[in-house]
């Protein structure tokens, strides 16, 4: 597709790339959220970074107003003018749209003598003053959009809110193919600004309220999302190829990572993903205090899978074991720390040096361990495996556990990916790993083929 870029660090993440060549782009705010600065911003990184020359037209404010407004930001506008790249029109909403509906028209004739290519108009809000009804505002925007479009301009169109006013009800909304919005709230005892895409017809956009500044080089966007910092050269997959990838690679040797899942979510899709690579690899597996008798859903699932032989094959020669329970019994022990550290040792030294993976039904074992003595020998397991590089993927129900408790894993773990519940749709989100990737939330789906369940990115 032909993007538009806005040159804006952070939102071009949002867009996915930027805005669709001719799109109108509506942003709206209420008073100080710095709409015309991004409406600025958006016409001087146009010319100056992808030479893309712009007009922009104001209702409220004259030329010079607008030429030191920018000037704060380091951006020289008048130079700009001379150059033949920027035209900053002065006018009155009535006056604009008697001109935009002539062929040759006073705006028409601005973008063809430095052959435009992006427009902003601050603001509509002036717009509506000027129309009796919500039909003769929607028809005049409407007219003017369209007007803009006969040159494959895209255009910024920026429109206060009122106190209290919400947005996705205006007629202006439903004409624009794109809607962004500008907040502040208090964090702390801060003022803090917040974008979100709205809408962007015909483009995928990450719609999730994004911290802002405003500085003197202009606005840059913060997503609360990061790309990996770097790929794993050596990692353990999920089993789950799309999860792979929204970890930089996997999971890397030596690492402890905390899958959140609620419990209405069956957890047996990630265990048997997890065990299903491990068969491939060759490397050991270990399931702790996990159900791995015959008639268990991981079981039924590997079954599904085509693994069922395999994975009798690779019990009786030890490359997978069970504790707690161990050998496929069903009925949950009670665990002993002293008991278990002693099979934790012996499970590392009779495994030396081959590569292993560890499941760890983190929700049962702490409940089978004795109060008081629940973390210890989780700590002591994380340790140990540490020491001999082995991954391993714990999984807890939140809400199966104290908050002390999660709280201690989660400082624990070096990677967390949340999977929960609500409404009618399931969720997943990477919240921490090893190099530092965190990722906006996904909605997923469990399938009948491997690895069993889709992330939608899209």
């Amino acid at each position: 597709m032909d993007r538009v870029r806005t040159g804006i660090e952070g939102l071009d993440q949002l867009l996915y790339g930027g805005f669709l060549r001719g799109d109108a782009i509506l942003v709206a705010g209420a008073p100080g959220t710095g709409k015309t600065s991004m409406g600025m911003q958006f016409i001087h990184n146009g010319i100056t970074e992808y030479q893309e020359p712009g007009l922009f037209i104001t209702f409220e404010e004259f030329p010079q107003r607008i030429y030191r407004d920018a000037a704060s930001f380091g951006w020289d506008f008048p130079a700009l003018e001379q150059a033949g790249k920027l035209k900053v029109l002065f006018t009155s909403p009535e006056v604009l749209q008697q001109d935009v509906v002539q062929d040759n028209g006073l705006v028409s004739e601005m973008v063809s003598e430095i052959h435009a290519r992006r427009v902003v108009v601050d603001s509509i809000t002036n717009l509506r003053g000027v129309c009796e009804s919500d039909a003769q505002f929607r028809e005049a925007v409407y007219g003017l959009v369209n007007a803009l479009k006969r040159d494959v301009l895209t255009t910024m169109l920026t429109q206060e809110l009122r106190e209290q006013e919400e947005i996705g009800t205006g007629p202006e909304e439903f004409v624009a193919d794109v809607v962004i919005r500008l907040t502040r709230d208090y964090v702390g005892n801060h003022h803090m600004r917040f974008v979100e895409v709205i809408k962007s017809r015909g483009s995928p956009q990450i719609a999730i309220p994004s911290l802002y500044f405003v500085s003197g080089g202009g606005i840059t966007v913060l997503p609360p999302f990061q790309e990996p910092l770097y790929r794993f050269e050596e990692s353990v997959s999920t089993g789950i190829p799309q999860l792979d990838e929204l970890l930089g690679g996997g999971i890397p040797y030596g690492a402890f990572y905390l899958m959140e899942i609620d419990s209405d979510i069956n957890q047996d899709i990630f265990d048997a993903g997890f065990a299903r690579e491990a068969l491939e690899s060759g490397d050991a597996y270990v399931r702790i205090a996990s159900l791995s008798d015959p008639g268990s859903r991981w079981r039924v699932l590997m079954k599904m899978a085509g693994d069922e032989t395999r994975l009798q094959e690779s019990i009786k020669s030890g490359q997978i074991l069970f504790l707690w329970p161990g050998g496929g019994q069903a009925a949950m022990e009670a665990v002993q720390p002293e008991d278990f550290r002693a099979q934790v040792d012996e499970m590392c030294g009779r495994l030396g040096a081959r590569p292993v993976r560890v499941q760890v039904d983190i929700t049962q074992l702490l409940s089978l361990l004795p109060p008081g003595e629940d973390y210890r020998p989780l700590s002591h397991l994380t340790s140990c495996c540490r020491k001999c590089r082995a991954v391993i993927m714990g999984v807890v129900s939140p809400r199966a556990v104290s908050g002390d408790q999660l709280e201690k894993l989660r400082t624990t773990a070096d990677g967390i990916v949340r999977v929960w519940t609500k409404g009618n749709y399931s969720y997943l989100q990477v919240l921490k790993t090893v190099n530092s990737a965190r990722t906006p939330v996904y909605a997923i789906r469990q399938i009948q083929r491997t690895p069993f369940v889709e992330i939608v990115t899209h």
